[in-house]
């Protein structure tokens, strides 16, 4: 964020860190050395980080690049008695998606442990819940979906400008989080937009529109982005009970904040006469306040792990089931904006870890409560995700397939892979990501059939 507090630490905070981290390597032939490391206050550092390049082609025509990408990433922790600071930089050049190219502070912050409690403050990763791919207790998540193609939860997920509070305890933590800067989902640009020619991956609007006895063609000048909440006021708070029983993890949270994703409220005019008119449509973005309340739950058996989570959600923007309202001649068209519902999100699902094999089953349910036939997404969407892997060749090779089905429409999302360790630190993979449409072409899936692709990935580590 350009205006971001933490983001304008970020330069002298890496700076102080690599300058403190050239201290102890000029003098480890010393006998301050020798003293540090036998003093339990002495500075411990520690270093790693990787470089990853993955490439794809689409397995639908035209056959296009789907991916390509190189990135590199350098991660250093220091700790001094109860203080630690920890830094992540990263390095991207993107070929198929411009606008990830560049450098970028992936984490930075600061962290005193007491005896119980801890206090984090900084640029950090904060994921809540039991949920394998889907968002129901976890809405400080920030995700970077720009670039699907071989991507996963862990690679999207981007951290916010946070301070935390954790109050520990033998069976249970007390945690209170503050985001006062917003840091919003980044998402594929309108297919409309400048530069979108230049991406792999953008979003497609409707081009046609029927209603009332007109009709058109559409045609969308604007999108006017929303500035980002930045008033005291806009903080995002959320508190979070968690209990690690012997036999039960179990956790209660609440957040009141911001809707990661925007939603988009319409304006447009036309000079043409009816029943054909060709408008104008100018796209406003905007974010919701919403509010959330969920519990989570681990509950181990043998080699199985249950889990269990829900979500009610308030506050959260729908598209309208009917788009325009009314035609004010000679050049108005009154649109219906998105509507404010409630939502209830909930996820059931269980995993068997046995000698080499791994298995993963969840049911995700995710409902509109006080929907009146008002939105053009209906009421119930469901989805069955699954995950089975198998470690052969001595622990170096992982053959697994991952993926999503809806239940609604019998739409698809498939991963597979075989990831092949060279060394402990090298990894090569091939992939394939594939999308399937359901019944009449519908689904969550069904517009994303020009993102199948086949993958290779190559990692290196330290």
């Amino acid at each position: 964020m350009k205006n971001s507090f933490f983001s304008g630490l970020s330069v002298p905070l890496c700076i102080a860190v690599f300058m403190f981290c050239l201290i102890p390597a000029r003098a480890q032939d010393t006998e301050a050395a020798d003293f540090f490391e036998e003093n339990e206050n002495s500075l411990s550092l520690s270093f790693g980080g990787k470089i990853q390049t993955v490439h794809g082609v689409q397995l639908v025509s035209p056959f296009d690049y789907a991916a390509s990408r190189t990135f590199a990433e350098l991660t250093t922790k220091a700790s001094f008695g109860n203080s630690s600071t920890f830094v992540s930089l990263g390095a991207e050049y993107n070929y198929r998606n411009k606008s990830r190219t560049g450098f970028r502070l992936n984490e930075a912050y600061y962290r005193y442990a007491g005896n119980f409690f801890d206090f984090t403050v900084g640029r950090q990763v904060i994921a809540w819940g039991q949920a394998d791919g889907f968002r129901l207790t976890d809405v400080f998540s920030v995700r970077d979906l720009r670039d699907p193609v071989a991507s996963d939860t862990d690679s999207s997920r981007l951290a916010t400008d946070a301070l935390r509070l954790r109050f520990l305890h033998d069976i249970f933590t007390f945690e209170i989080t503050a985001v006062p800067l917003f840091t919003p989902d980044k998402l594929p640009p309108f297919s409309f937009e400048s530069g979108a020619d230049t991406e792999f991956f953008s979003i497609d609007l409707p081009k046609t529109f029927s209603h009332g006895g007109i009709s058109g063609k559409i045609k969308y000048i604007e999108k006017k982005s929303a500035q980002s909440p930045r008033k005291f006021t806009d903080t995002e708070a959320g508190a979070r009970l968690s209990f690690t029983l012997p036999a039960l993890d179990f956790a209660l949270s609440g957040f009141y904040g911001w809707d990661k994703t925007p939603y988009h409220e319409k304006t447009g005019t036309t000079n043409t006469p009816p029943p054909n008119i060709n408008p104008n449509i100018t796209l406003h973005e905007k974010y919701a306040r919403i509010a959330m309340a969920g519990f989570d739950a681990a509950i181990p058996a043998g080699d199985f792990l249950i889990r269990l989570e829900g979500a009610w959600i308030g506050g959260r923007r729908f598209e309208h089931k009917k788009p325009i309202e009314n035609f004010i001649p000679p050049k108005t068209l009154v649109f219906n904006q998105p509507v404010e519902k409630n939502q209830l999100l909930l996820l059931a699902g269980i995993d068997w870890n046995y000698r080499g094999w791994f298995a993963s089953l969840q049911y995700f349910e995710d409902l509109i409560v006080d929907r009146k036939d008002d939105t053009k997404r209906e009421t119930h969407e469901g989805f069955v995700s699954f995950n089975i892997s198998k470690t052969l060749l001595r622990d170096t090779l992982k053959l697994s397939a991952a993926g999503s089905v809806g239940a609604n429409y019998g739409d698809m999302f498939a991963k597979l892979s075989a990831d092949y360790a060279l060394t402990d630190n090298l990894h090569t993979a091939i992939g394939a990501d594939v999308y399937t449409k359901g019944v009449d072409g519908k689904g969550r899936f069904a517009e994303m059939n020009a993102l199948n692709a086949l993958w290779i990935k190559g990692t290196f580590s330290w």
